[in-house]
């Protein structure tokens, strides 16, 4: 019944059947034709899923990128970024690239910042020589180091379900995507040398660069102040969600003078839905994962792999591949929760850190939300730059070889995420 219950839940994605309804339909339909348990227990579970404290981080650092969006922060990380790349060949892509890094250490979704950004970036580099499909495709790409480095949900969501520490978690995903970043730029530089792409400006100014530091300044601490507090211990990520709350509302509304009370009324809108969104999948994949574990699918699952062979290498690069093609499909935050429980047996069992599986885990499914059919931020960038996903993916293939790349290095070399971790 329970792998029924597996098949109806992706037949119903697959027909178009959103994945919360998905999810419940397939999950109560267990609990009535299952005489052993009661009814009771999927309402049980629905509502305990949501009684964490870890959660609370995620209405906070949703917020926080809000806040952040509409205080002018997007500009003023242009100039600096232009300030430091602009006198390089390209260097309209590097600031792309640049930009999305400073933001992923904001907002933690990288649709958000793909949205944002798309419509900021995409215009000035097609005038710049940059087809528009790579310029979507580079936007969209540099916007997957959002689930990566902290404040990240897709980490707070798989440290709830795997319960391991979300703070260790996110020193864990700075250095994988900060390598992120650097092959994006490797790519860039190869592209502007190909195309002979043009500067933004003739000459480095560390002048310019310091003004441009200094009207950035405070957006930066951002990162700072959850890093920083997550690592020494001040703080846990719930509180620093808190905290950053508070300091972007402060920066944004005192100093950037950009938030009013209309818009700070549909950032509170806009914020309390995406939460919804989240926390209701989180909900039914709680009941969802219960039936699982009363079934013993996740068992069931780790002895199969482990017959085929009990290889780490192996077993992570099938682990790879499964993640990838789920994530063309199913949306990042209910993959994790629905195959977090179900993996972490199989990788326990073969020596993998779950810290590190974690980082692993985000990357495949940041790079499935950009792959066809149903990638999600692939049409994101899409619609916001007004640009066609067969344009886009025309322009855009090199990139997911970069992005694989930077997979396989996470992937096969767990100290990059671990050095900070421990």
């Amino acid at each position: 019944m329970a792998i029924f219950m597996i098949f109806l839940m992706i037949i119903l994605m697959i027909l178009g059947v959103p994945v919360v309804y998905s999810i419940m339909l397939a999950t109560i339909l267990f609990f009535i034709t299952e005489p052993s348990v009661s009814i009771e227990v999927f309402i049980q579970r629905f509502i305990s899923g949501t009684q964490s404290f870890p959660l609370l981080a995620i209405p906070f650092f949703v917020l926080t990128g809000y806040l952040m969006n509409i205080s002018d922060i997007s500009r003023r990380l242009i100039d600096l970024s232009s300030a430091v790349f602009g006198h390089i060949k390209g260097g309209i892509g590097y600031i792309n690239i640049m930009v999305n890094t400073f933001m992923a250490g904001m907002s933690g979704s990288s649709n958000a910042d793909a949205a944002v950004l798309s419509k900021i970036l995409v215009e000035p580099m097609s005038k710049k020589g940059y087809s528009r499909g790579l310029a979507t495709g580079i936007t969209a790409a540099a916007s997957l180091i959002a689930p990566i480095i902290p404040p990240s949900i897709a980490l707070i969501m798989y440290g709830f379900m795997a319960q391991v520490s979300i703070g260790k978690l996110f020193m864990a995903g700075i250095i994988p995507g900060i390598l992120m970043a650097v092959l994006l730029f490797v790519f860039n530089f190869s592209i502007a040398r190909k195309y002979d792409l043009p500067k933004e400006h003739e000459h480095f100014s560390a002048k310019k660069v310091f003004s441009t530091f200094i009207a950035a300044i405070l957006a930066l601490f951002t990162p700072i102040i959850i890093v920083g507090g997550i690592r020494f211990g001040i703080m846990t990520p719930t509180e620093a969600g808190a905290i950053t709350v508070v300091y972007a509302f402060c920066i944004g509304l005192f100093v950037y003078k950009k938030i009013n009370f209309k818009g700070f009324k549909e950032v509170l809108r806009e914020s309390i839905i995406l939460t919804a969104i989240v926390m209701i999948i989180v909900a039914a994949s709680s009941a969802f994962g219960w039936v699982l574990t009363w079934e013993q699918i996740p068992q069931q699952i780790a002895m199969t792999v482990l017959n085929i062979t009990d290889n780490p290498i192996l077993v992570l690069l099938i682990i790879n591949i499964l993640l990838i093609i789920i994530g063309m499909f199913i949306e990042g935050t209910a993959s994790i929760v629905l195959l977090t429980p179900l993996l972490i047996p199989l990788i326990t069992q073969v020596g993998v850190d779950p810290i590190h599986f974690g980082i692993i885990m985000a990357m495949n499914l940041a790079i499935g939300s950009i792959t066809p059919p149903l990638g999600t931020v692939m049409f994101t960038t899409s619609a916001a730059a007004n640009v066609s996903i067969v344009e886009f993916l025309k322009r855009s293939w090199g990139l997911y070889v970069v992005l694989i790349i930077a997979l396989l290095i996470v992937t096969y070399v767990p100290s990059l995420s671990l050095f900070l971790a421990k």
